[in-house]
């Protein structure tokens, strides 16, 4: 499997490529699990982007926010495409997103928002879970977090 992974800023991200990502976030989010948010949130131009591709084709992504509030990062929109699942994507996917939180800020949490069915995959990666479980956008969800230490 030839996949390439990079990391982009907002800025970076040419046309073709956002349309991409903005395409894939809808296939799976509202189409595949039939939950109508809006996925545009005002939120990706102040976050990290990687993106998963295979022979040109976007097949991964997901974002990196920081939170200065909190001190810590937000791991959102965490999706593959349907056609690559499976395969061990997912952890390669979470890999790089420790590891950039993990450059960024060495002593930081990181937190997201879990469908419940994905909680014991998170909790595989260090993830704990944090409170009850909540309906969002029609789906079941969980808080999680995970501390950063350098090692």
């Amino acid at each position: 499997m030839n996949l390439q992974t990079r990391w982009c800023k907002f800025e970076q991200l040419s046309s073709l490529t956002l349309q991409a990502i903005w395409a894939l976030r809808q296939q799976v989010f509202i189409i595949e699990q039939q939950s109508i948010y809006a996925d545009i949130d005002g939120l990706d131009p102040h976050a990290w982007h990687v993106l998963l591709e295979q022979q040109g084709q976007l097949v991964g992504y997901a974002r990196l926010l920081g939170d200065s509030a909190f001190d810590c990062y937000r791991l959102q929109r965490i999706v593959l495409a349907n056609e690559v699942r499976g395969q061990g994507l997912g952890n390669r996917l979470m890999a790089q997103l420790i590891a950039k939180a993990q450059a960024l800020n060495e002593h930081c949490q990181l937190r997201l928002s879990a469908q419940v069915h994905l909680q014991h995959f998170y909790q595989n990666l260090g993830f704990q879970s944090q409170g009850s479980e909540y309906d969002d956008g029609g789906i079941m969800h969980i808080d999680m977090q995970r501390a950063l230490y350098k090692e």
